[in-house]
């Protein structure tokens, strides 16, 4: 393997990671709540030494993505569920991303091995100082091979500590203006596949279950400051589910904070993210870092 130019605690998260993805992507989930898959790949991450890069996703058919577990509600995987199950490891902010689509539906085999192969197709084509881009030309180029449309307002991005989005985005469409893919840096590519039918974007639904810190201020409440200093202490700037801190407030309680902080703008929500259409989708992703004349895959077993 080339030698690497990032942070160790990179290559370590990533391989937890990889680990828990592989042994839930055969787990059988049928039956499960959506909060008890989360819960488990989350206490499975914290076994193997890392902490969550963010909350457990677990977003079925035409819920693209950002659908954790609730605090007022939860539901059951059913036997036609298409699953992308989203997760991520940190150590000491050092973020490995990556999916999977768990397809339990034969209808939507097919779509789960585009949306694959697109991944697959689009780290081949890394490479030091390729544009994104043409990453982007590379997934759609795929995804019309197959018969499928990619999601055009979801995208790969950079990661860096801290930072599960920084800067760089890395589309699913060929754009006419990209950012160079450098050595030394960390990126999650993200393909989201959807059947012709689908409108290829997505959109905000209602349910919030993820939110993140964005700045440290003080409101004058002490139970909701010494809450975002519990969040800060913890998380930092990565984001949280609130069912992480069930132990220390009711959900009322808790629910109502998040509320005020949100309107103060001191923390950010995000909404689930539906398909247009209401057609299914489905994800896979990993975390690399480029070489000279390739990439390195970080969440790979």
């Amino acid at each position: 393997m080339d030698k690497l130019e990032i942070d160790e605690r990179f290559v370590t998260a990533g391989k937890i990671a990889a680990t828990v993805r592989e042994h839930f992507k055969k787990k059988d989930l049928v039956g499960m709540t959506v909060n008890q898959v989360c819960e488990e790949v989350e206490s499975m991450t914290r076994r193997l030494g890392a902490e969550p890069g963010f909350p457990c996703g677990v977003s079925i058919n035409s819920v693209t993505a950002h659908y954790s577990g609730e605090l007022f509600d939860d539901q059951t995987i059913r036997d036609d569920a298409v699953i992308k199950l989203d997760l991520g490891a940190h150590i000491d902010g050092y973020v490995a991303d990556t999916a999977t689509t768990i397809c339990y539906d034969p209808d939507y085999q097919e779509l789960t091995l585009a949306t694959e192969t697109a991944l697959n197709n689009a780290i081949k084509a890394v490479k030091d100082k390729i544009s994104s881009s043409n990453i982007g030309k590379v997934i759609s180029d795929t995804a019309d091979k197959f018969g499928f449309i990619p999601i055009s307002n979801l995208s790969g991005h950079s990661i860096e500590r801290f930072k599960v989005h920084a800067g760089v985005s890395i589309p699913n469409v060929w754009t006419p203006v990209g950012s160079s893919l450098i050595i030394g840096n960390v990126y999650a590519i993200e393909p989201f596949l959807t059947v012709k039918d689908g409108s290829g974007h997505v959109v905000d639904g209602k349910t919030k279950t993820i939110y993140m810190l964005i700045k440290r201020k003080k409101t004058g409440d002490k139970k909701i400051d010494e809450f975002t200093k519990k969040i800060w202490d913890s998380r930092n700037t990565l984001p949280f589910s609130p069912r992480w801190y069930l132990d220390d407030y009711k959900k009322e309680e808790l629910d109502a904070m998040l509320n005020k902080l949100v309107a103060k703008k001191i923390m950010r929500v995000y909404p689930d993210l539906l398909e247009a259409n209401n057609q299914t989708v489905a994800q896979f992703e990993h975390t690399i870092t480029p070489t000279e004349n390739g990439a390195v895959i970080l969440t790979k077993t």
